[in-house]
């Protein structure tokens, strides 16, 4: 019985541990790319988050939650980093200032 709870605990250890290892979102974006910003908006209750709107060059739009600055405005281009991720979904996020 020992044996077979000694082994379902470093299983479930393994199991954890690579969900925590493929779970993190990587420290550099895999793909950074220029979107327009089609609009912003403040997350209620967000303490300074905002939900930013942008539109890629396919015409895909994407809505990002971030703690991006307020300068933005619809019509700016920012760069939006895109994180590939293994097993979970991939993790969008504004990388940069806006786009001259």
């Amino acid at each position: 019985m020992k044996k077979l709870l000694v082994a379902s605990l470093i299983l479930v250890a393994a199991i954890l541990g690579g969900l925590w290892t493929f779970a993190q979102v990587p420290a550099k974006p895999s793909i950074t790319m220029v979107a327009e910003v089609v609009k912003l908006e403040d997350v209620p209750g967000g303490k300074g988050r905002r939900l930013i709107t942008v539109r890629f060059a396919d015409g895909q739009e994407r809505t990002i939650e971030t703690l991006a600055p307020f300068f933005f405005k619809p019509g700016y281009k920012a760069k939006v980093g895109i994180f590939e991720r293994t097993l979970f979904p991939d993790v969008y996020d504004i990388v940069s200032d806006s786009i001259d």
